[in-house]
């Protein structure tokens, strides 16, 4: 019997990491990836290509579907974790049921730094983070909102790149 392994996070990491399982201990593990992230696993580092026009959305996809069915994946993506309770080996998901596990790793990635400073909590202050912040802004750039960027770093400058 599979022993149930619950990856969550449905990112790179956890497409790699499913990667390095089928090739390694295909079969050893039920293998369950949860993620808040409203699609299946892409390469974030191509956001600022899709924000600008330069590749489709759908083009930065790590794995079609059918990839994970064939390993035997069970993908539950726009989904939240909102417990763990690690004593009793079970998760719990937002709204939903509760999940048992006998391996669990956290592969949750980061959340984008908002500085501290007063109005950044304003509504039409925006991140450029996932695929949820590109379709934001493009919806912004399209309605030819006035957009400002904060920050001067590599995606600050790829944000403002893109939307010019």
């Amino acid at each position: 019997m599979s022993e149930p392994l619950v990856i969550v996070g449905n990112g790179m990491a956890a497409a790699r990491l499913v990667d390095e399982l089928a090739k390694t201990a295909l079969g050893r593990y039920a293998v369950a990836v949860i993620g808040d992230e409203p699609r299946l696993a892409y390469n974030r580092v191509l956001l600022s290509s899709v924000l600008a026009g330069e590749t489709g959305s759908h083009e930065i996809e790590l794995r079609p579907a059918d990839w994970w069915r064939h390993r035997g994946v069970t993908v539950r993506y726009g989904y939240r974790v909102a417990e763990i309770d690690t004593g009793r080996r079970e998760l719990k998901i937002a709204g939903e049921e509760s999940m048992e596990y006998s391996k669990l790793v956290l592969a949750t990635g980061s959340t984008p730094l908002r500085l501290n400073v007063p109005g950044a909590d304003l509504a039409g202050v925006h991140t450029f983070r996932d695929t949820r912040d590109v379709d934001l802004l493009l919806t912004l750039a399209a309605a030819k909102k006035r957009v400002v960027v904060v920050g001067g770093g590599l995606l600050g400058l790829e944000a403002a790149y893109g939307l010019a």
